[in-house]
């Protein structure tokens, strides 16, 4: 009786607001085949899209992102290409928890767009997606998001969250408070399965892209003009990143942040060992750019260290104060072991090399990296790709717009 009169009250109340969710409602209470669909009004884009429910937004129309929005696990969000939404300013963001899935199908010549109702960086939130591949916090595999704070993680290597692929995002990066700010792209522990291939994050207020974990490989990667770093790595990730065009904006060189690193790599697990999850972080990085000037005590192109490993190869580095900065006595061990670091071109670069073991003392790690004058990056050297304009909104990037 009780089941019954709250799913009666429940369909009641979301008929008298119909404008904004419609629902499956079943008089049977043992029905367990329905399957429920839920909508979400345009000019309130935030709740909860819950377990068993699909929702495919109208490309017609401009989505206001009002607050949190939760994609519940076993619930689908499907973004069509030429939607745009735009956040209202504060703590407002899309998080696709476990289990769910997110297909954001943007093309390339009708990207899917995120921006702030504010052109400022750090306007809104961000996109945060959590899936069921290991983080090396615990033996389990698992650990809470520092946004959004719900569990992610697990053992599942190849899970599978989605797609994401031509999307923009602009004005991201809000700041709880001094130590914890969004992201443009948070992926927490997502799975190969996972497709995240040209995503662009401009005039951000922290990191463009961070991997907690996880063995998500992404490709066609443009971050433009964050307040920290363009790519980020922590927890184990094991995946791969092809094609990255990252580059700080001299517009915003005497900026409170004027960016930071173009790579800060690190494992932070809990087990000294690294033997939670994947184990280290050790992806593989190809075909990338990184620019940026002199400006702030972060001006290094890649920051590798805290037990991070990984592969790069064919790499531009340009007017960092310094290009490839190892540190710590595990980071230090795998690149001394191997040749890991492979076709680098240092342009306007400070120290092209540093090396510093645990103990805090200066290391040679010069024999660790092949240096390659003719390395191509990203494609085109210091100046944006092909594959980087027009669907991205930019034409044209070079050295000189990144400052010093």
């Amino acid at each position: 009786m009780k089941k019954t009169f709250l799913r009666a009250a429940f369909c009641l109340s979301l008929a008298a607001t119909a404008t904004t969710v419609v629902f499956s409602c079943s008089n049977n209470d043992d029905d367990t085949t329905e399957t429920p669909t839920q909508t979400i009004d345009p000019n309130k884009f935030e709740g909860t899209i819950t377990k068993g429910n699909v929702v495919t937004l109208d490309a017609t129309k401009t989505y206001k992102l009002t607050g949190k929005l939760l994609v519940e696990g076993g619930a689908t969000l499907i973004i069509p290409a030429g939607t745009k939404i735009v956040a209202n300013e504060g703590a407002n963001y899309l998080i696709v928890d476990r289990n769910a899935k997110i297909f954001i199908n943007g093309t390339a010549t009708a990207p899917v767009v995120f921006e702030g109702a504010i052109n400022s960086p750090g306007s809104w939130g961000g996109l945060v997606v959590l899936g069921n591949a290991p983080s090396n916090r615990s033996a389990a595999g698992t650990s809470t998001s520092e946004l959004g704070e719900l569990t992610y993680g697990g053992t599942a290597k190849d899970d599978n969250s989605g797609s994401i692929q031509y999307v923009i995002i602009k004005n991201s990066g809000f700041k709880y408070n001094p130590s914890k700010e969004f992201n443009g792209l948070s992926l927490f522990g997502v799975g190969s399965g996972t497709k995240v291939s040209y995503v662009s994050v401009v005039d951000g207020a922290d990191d463009g892209v961070e991997f907690f974990g996880g063995n998500v490989n992404a490709d066609h990667i443009l971050v433009l003009g964050v307040g920290d770093d363009s790519v980020d790595w922590t927890e184990g990730w094991q995946g791969t990143a092809d094609y990255i065009y990252a580059a700080r904006k001299k517009e915003y060189f005497n900026a409170a942040e004027p960016g930071n690193r173009g790579i800060e790599a690190d494992t932070q697990d809990t087990d000294p060992n690294t033997t939670f999850g994947n184990g280290a972080s050790n992806p593989t990085i190809k075909n990338a750019t990184f620019l940026g000037n002199v400006k702030g005590t972060e001006s290094q192109a890649m920051k590798i260290r805290a037990g991070s490993q990984g592969q790069f190869d064919n790499i531009v580095l340009s007017n960092f104060s310094t290009g490839i900065d190892f540190e710590t006595d595990r980071t230090l061990a795998w690149f001394q072991a191997g040749s890991y670091v492979k076709n680098v071109r240092f342009e306007s670069i400070g120290t092209n090399i540093k090396g510093k073991n645990t103990a805090g003392t200066s290391v040679d790690l010069t024999a660790a990296v092949t240096v390659n004058a003719n390395a191509t990056g990203a494609g085109n050297g210091s100046s944006l790709p092909d594959w980087a304009k027009g669907w991205s909104g930019v034409s044209a990037f070079t050295a000189a717009d990144a400052g010093n």
